[in-house]
């Protein structure tokens, strides 16, 4: 990304901080968002519940008493299904947020980001001391 300064004004650069700052807004509001992704998985037919975060950290684990009449290797195999189900029910949900917003849900590459950032960032700061006449 190259910045064109020809016909650039103050008021552009108004604008791309209003644009900038309303950006920044709209992002911190999707972490908010993100934050409170919670997902919710069952097992040995509901009566095992985990409940994760959105990085698919275990919240909570709720076990009906009648769960205790598995045996122990059922006991855990349905609880390892239940967390299973429900990390994948948080990151479905953080999918649908990012998708929404109209982002990607896959890893960004930050060498590729920060390369670019670098450049735009050195073309703009070029362009500025130029309308200041530095």
């Amino acid at each position: 990304m190259v910045f064109d300064s020809t016909g650039f004004e103050l008021e552009d650069l108004e604008r791309v901080g209003r644009d900038a700052e309303n950006e920044i807004r709209r992002l911190a509001e999707i972490e908010a968002e993100l934050g409170d992704v919670r997902g919710t998985g069952t097992g040995a037919d509901g009566l095992i519940t985990v409940t994760v975060d959105g990085s698919g950290r275990v919240e909570g684990i709720d076990l009906n008493p009648r769960v205790m009449r598995l045996d122990s290797h059922t006991l855990a195999a349905e609880l390892m299904k239940a967390i299973g189900k429900a990390g994948e029910d948080g990151e479905r949900r953080v999918r649908e947020i990012l998708e929404d917003a109209g982002l990607s849900a896959a890893p960004p590459d930050l060498d590729e980001a920060r390369e670019q950032m670098t450049v735009a960032y050195e073309s703009f700061a070029r362009a500025v001391d130029g309308l200041s006449g530095r």
